[in-house]
């Protein structure tokens, strides 16, 4: 099995697994909902029943997707699988993620013209088109995700679990199958990353050709290094920042790697993603990643995002609006995961709240340098003697902190960043994971990607001090694919010489 990524470093230990109940009819009271349990992708097509689930999962996406053409004023049309890919977004002249024209002219800009044919289509496979709300409700409920711009967070969770919420009652309505749970895929297990097998049936309403061509034919699968979540969910400290961090993180690495890459329809594409059927099965695990820090934080208070209010439709085709407020607790929606108790691969490292808060003592700090197109390596040199003015001889612990990470456009691939002993190669570790894929709509940039020292994507890794001089490389690589071949290689960057950072390496005291 090949992995998307330019190195290998197969994660040691495996998420144990759960013991499920797919469907659950407990004594409740009158007014509580059935509850369903949604359970993984391995699970759901699992055991006598999976067969089952699984064509009543094929039989709503086919009945959503034979609605496309109904009349644009009907309620069936608002049960259509274009209507709810529109309701997250949408090509057009109302859209904020701009029109077909501004998006193939964008993919030109960035030097990426060889993906327009996902974009535009080609002689024999359908393309992205513009559409035009065709009512005032349209115009209210379509192209409202959730996705946060630069130096501002959006109600990421919030919005995508009533999205999902909504979506599941409109999927058990057409596959008239009122048990129909939408499964998630748990790519955060490192033995889970290939893409679904019925995803990959080119004859099933599962599949999208627009796919990388490794992942639908089942020769590749998502590199576990960019599917890992122990970091924000074991070291951040509030629910504002652990959400941040999981949209600029594995979201949007998950986005980028199923798509050619960002800003590729259609996974690739914000404006558009929603129309490939694996987008909720990614996004039902972005949901279970909300309810894992629910668990583990079951006295954090919500903040003023909780009084937020989204419009959706509902199955019947009728308009609804409600506050976020009422999506917090998933059991009164009536659903659970079959595991929001174990999601981390390692367990986590106790850090003394102390510690978290302290203020830094910068050992050295590297001039901003350009990335070029394959990989950039600094050297980062820290004189023992100042390590011992501030601690003693007595070991501690550092991290690399990045800082002010950015380009000026898409780079066309993933950034995937290493740390490694000097001269011992063996010693690389993966660190970090830099994508783009927030940055779609019209009028952003991909730009100042910031990683912060208590951010999941910054260096968690610990070094050991001893010697005359603790020398350590960083490196920098584009990861890319070789889609015809199959395998992974290094990509060019769109803009060579535009991309940049700037490395530190920070110490606390114990």
């Amino acid at each position: 099995m090949k992995f998307l990524r330019s190195s290998f470093f197969p994660a040691a230990l495996l998420l144990a697994a759960a013991s499920l109940s797919f469907h659950t009819t407990a004594a409740q009271s009158p007014s509580a909902p059935e509850t369903h349990v949604r359970v993984n992708w391995q699970a759901f097509v699992s055991g006598t029943d999976g067969a089952q689930r699984l064509a009543s999962l094929k039989k709503a996406v086919a009945k959503m997707r034979s609605l496309d053409t109904s009349a644009p004023d009907s309620a069936d049309f608002r049960r259509s699988w274009k209507y709810w890919a529109n309701i997250h977004g949408y090509l057009g002249t109302g859209s904020p993620f701009g029109t077909l024209a501004y998006q193939s002219q964008r993919l030109k800009t960035y030097g990426l013209e060889q993906f327009l044919p996902f974009l535009v289509g080609t002689s024999s496979k359908p393309g992205i088109t513009d559409q035009t709300p065709p009512d005032a409700l349209a115009k209210t409920v379509w192209a409202t995700c959730q996705h946060s711009p630069q130096g501002t967070q959006l109600n990421f969770f919030g919005w995508h679990r009533m999205y999902l919420y909504y979506f599941e009652r409109v999927l058990r309505w057409a596959a008239e199958d009122p048990t129909l749970t939408l499964p998630y895929w748990d790519y955060t297990n490192p033995a889970q990353t290939a893409l679904p097998v019925a995803f990959q049936d080119d004859a099933s309403p599962l599949y999208d050709w627009r796919r990388s061509e490794a992942l639908n034919e089942g020769l590749a699968a998502l590199n576990p290094d960019v599917t890992d979540i122990d970091g924000p969910l074991t070291t951040d400290t509030n629910f504002l920042q652990y959400e941040g961090d999981i949209e600029r993180g594995v979201h949007g690495n998950v986005h980028c790697s199923v798509g050619q890459t960002c800003p590729v329809a259609l996974m690739g594409l914000v404006g558009v993603a929603a129309n490939d059927p694996i987008f909720y099965e990614h996004h039902a695990n972005i949901d279970r990643m909300w309810s894992c820090w629910q668990h583990s934080h079951p006295t954090e208070q919500p903040g003023d995002w909780q009084n937020q209010q989204f419009t959706f439709v509902d199955e019947t085709g009728a308009k609804v609006t409600r506050t976020v407020k009422d999506f917090i607790d998933t059991k009164a929606l009536g659903y659970v995961y079959d595991n929001d108790s174990k999601c981390a691969r390692e367990p986590a490292i106790v850090v003394a709240q102390a510690i978290r808060q302290a203020v830094p003592n910068v050992l050295f700090s590297v001039k901003p340098l350009s990335l070029n197109q394959t990989s950039t390596s600094v050297d980062v040199s820290i004189p023992a003697e100042k390590v011992k003015s501030l601690v003693g001889a007595k070991p501690q612990r550092t991290k690399l902190v990045l800082r002010d990470v950015s380009s000026v456009s898409a780079p066309g691939a993933l950034v995937n960043v290493y740390i490694e002993k000097k001269g011992a190669p063996a010693t690389r570790k993966h660190v970090a994971t830099i994508n783009c894929a927030r940055h779609a709509a019209r009028g952003t940039r991909c730009t100042h990607v910031r990683i912060r020292r208590d951010s999941p994507t910054a260096v968690s890794r610990t070094a050991r001090h001893g010697g005359p001089d603790d020398n350590v490389r960083s490196d920098f690589r584009t990861g890319g694919f070789n889609r015809k071949a199959g395998r992974t290689k290094r990509a060019e960057n769109s803009a060579p010489g535009r991309d940049s950072a700037r490395v530190e390496v920070d110490h606390w005291r114990h």
